[in-house]
């Protein structure tokens, strides 16, 4: 049976971080990717992804405004924002106020980022198992 291959988007304003995200990650992950707040909302409304990595400080739109668009469309969407050392405090508040769950901090350590990867599509595939059972309100079982 083939691995499925899930869906990244990538969104940042910095040229050099969104090339080096996608180059890091496009031979494991169909990427998706965004220059802008503005231009992920676009993206977020018509694309299907698993996970998004978003910089939190871009002009205009922030990124936790572009992931809680993202919690709008399906909170099953695993949300991870990078942000400087200054920005951690607000990360935080983020992760609690439950728009994001992870964040990491800028320089990215990508061999890091890969295994934080993983561990959040494990953790959306038991969300999406869990949801269908939801679901499926027990049917199937034995009376």
């Amino acid at each position: 049976m083939e691995k499925k291959k899930y869906t990244l988007m990538l969104v940042d304003d910095e040229d050099i971080i969104l090339n080096a995200l996608k180059g890091a990650f496009e031979d494991d992950y169909n990427i998706i990717t965004a220059v802008s707040g503005e231009e992920a909302l676009s993206k977020i409304a018509k694309e299907q992804f698993e996970i998004i990595i978003c910089d939190m400080r871009m002009p205009g739109i922030q990124g936790y405004d572009v992931l809680k668009s993202v919690v709008a469309k399906d909170q099953s969407i695993r949300r991870i924002l990078l942000t400087g050392f200054s920005d951690e405090k607000a990360a935080q508040a983020a992760i609690d106020l439950g728009k994001i769950h992870q964040y990491k901090s800028k320089p990215i350590n990508l061999i890091e980022l890969g295994a934080l990867l993983k561990t959040e599509l494990q953790q959306y595939e038991k969300d999406k198992d869990r949801d269908m059972d939801r679901d499926r309100g027990g049917q199937g079982q034995a009376a």
